[in-house]
């Protein structure tokens, strides 16, 4: 078909002229944008053509009144394609990172159907329980497949069928636990002070006497010691202070997302069926111990852990077997019917088409002249005839005139015959040669031919 358009980008800019306002430079910057997100849109497979429609407000000097731009995309898919979740999250965060503060809840992509691909910010808790769910589902059918492929050589192709229920945590948590060991102590530092101080000895009377100067008779007694408490007064202080280092152990534990709480599985397995001469049909159950064996080959397979309560049951059990149809003859059946019936109609159809319309078109097709396709054979075949004229050794003039002479040629013998002077025969000739061009030079052909 016809290439499409492909819209203009960044090479529009180079064309507007000096002088242009800076109202008209944003348009034009925007739509040159909105261009060249179009064409790489246009690009993903299944996408035909593409739009992208930017909403970016003024820049304003309010910082309370900022508003966030946004944008809508129309894509045009083609027949029979879909765009899947993980492609449509790729066209809203193309767009969100070429336009400055676009957020991608800002951003609506619609097809040419008119639905939303793109999904609301407030269905975030939805999309995520989908995906917790479809995660669930993929690892059931994964330890269900671990069971069948293992037990399938045991009992046959066919003749069991296992279910497993996988109950996954989806919690996210983070623990930090800080421990700290008493007997783990280390002596990191230690300081000692010792201050340490003596009076001298006392002498007199304490108090104001002492101070006094003496009377005159006793200036030649000596003055008694003083044996009291502040005779020889000492100070003495010591400070020690030591610093352990305690041993402590900060652990952070982070959960792990979507770890396994628990598992439960279910193993049916067919027993054999068997046929007495009499025609009594019978069932042979599995013993105990092989069942108990198929249990722990399962239980291996599924990495059972009975500390979280998983649980495994295999049991056997006759099964039911499907009902056979019946064998519906080829021709009997509905749809051959019915097949059929079309076929007879388009024959009968056929028949009167040829039959009856046939004979009225021949009539306004075939000319009056040519009544039927004989007579224009015999004709044709007549015309052959008389074009294939051999000329013989020795053949006059008059010989050969005869043997040109047609059957319904508008020519007489008379004029043949007539004609004596050069310009009558001359003019005769030409007359042949006007009605029987072909003939004519057949006979030229054949003398050229003997001459050489």
């Amino acid at each position: 078909g016809l290439p499409s358009s492909v819209p203009n980008g960044y090479d529009t800019l180079g064309d507007m002229p000096m002088g242009t306002s800076r109202s008209v430079e944003a348009v034009k910057i925007k739509q040159s944008l909105e261009a060249e997100l179009s064409r790489s849109i246009n690009h993903i497979s299944g996408v035909t053509s593409a739009r992208v429609h930017l909403a970016i407000p003024e820049k304003t000097v309010f910082a309370r009144e900022i508003a966030l731009p946004s944008a809508s995309v129309f894509v045009k898919l083609s027949n029979g394609r879909s765009l899947g979740r993980q492609q449509v999250q790729s066209i809203v965060h193309l767009v969100a990172s070429s336009v400055p503060n676009l957020p991608s809840e800002n951003i609506t992509v619609v097809d040419q159907f008119g639905e939303l691909l793109s999904k609301p910010s407030g269905d975030s808790s939805t999309t995520a329980s989908s995906e917790q769910m479809s995660q669930t589902m993929r690892l059931g059918e994964i330890y269900r497949s671990r069971i069948i492929s293992l037990l399938t050589p045991m009992v046959g192709a066919g003749n069991l069928k296992a279910e497993v229920n996988v109950d996954m945590n989806f919690t996210k948590r983070e623990i930090t636990e800080e421990s700290v060991d008493p007997k783990g102590n280390a002596l990191r530092s230690e300081q000692t002070s010792l201050d340490e101080s003596a009076n001298p000895e006392a002498r007199g009377i304490p108090g104001a006497l002492s101070n006094s100067p003496p009377l005159a008779p006793d200036l030649k007694k000596e003055a008694p010691e003083n044996k009291g408490v502040g005779a020889n007064l000492k100070q003495r202080s010591q400070t020690s202070v030591k610093n352990y280092e305690v041993s402590r152990k900060v652990e952070t534990t982070t959960a792990q997302y979507g770890e396994v709480k628990k598992i439960k599985a279910a193993v049916i397995i067919r027993e054999m069926k068997s046929v007495s001469p009499e025609g009594v049909v019978s069932f042979e159950k599995f013993s105990d111990e092989k069942l108990l064996e198929i249990k722990s080959l399962v239980q291996e397979a599924l990495g059972f852990d009975e500390a979280r309560g998983d649980s495994v049951t295999v049991t056997s059990s006759p099964f039911v077997d499907a009902l056979e149809e019946e064998i519906v003859p080829w021709y009997e059946n509905e749809s051959v019917k019915e097949l059929a019936q079309q076929l007879a109609t388009v024959l009968i159809l056929a028949i009167v088409i040829f039959g009856a319309l046939h004979p009225l078109l021949k009539r306004v097709l075939v000319p009056a002249g040519y009544t039927s396709g004989a007579g224009v054979m015999a004709a044709d075949e007549d015309d052959d005839a008389d074009d294939k004229i051999e000329v013989q050794e020795g053949e006059s003039l008059e010989d050969i005139k005869a043997k040109l002479k047609p059957k319904k040629s508008s020519i007489s013998a008379e004029m043949l015959d007539t004609a004596n002077t050069y310009d009558d025969k001359v003019a005769v000739i030409r007359m042949i040669v006007g009605d029987e061009a072909g003939r004519v030079s057949s006979v030229f052909k054949s003398m050229i031919e003997k001459d050489s």
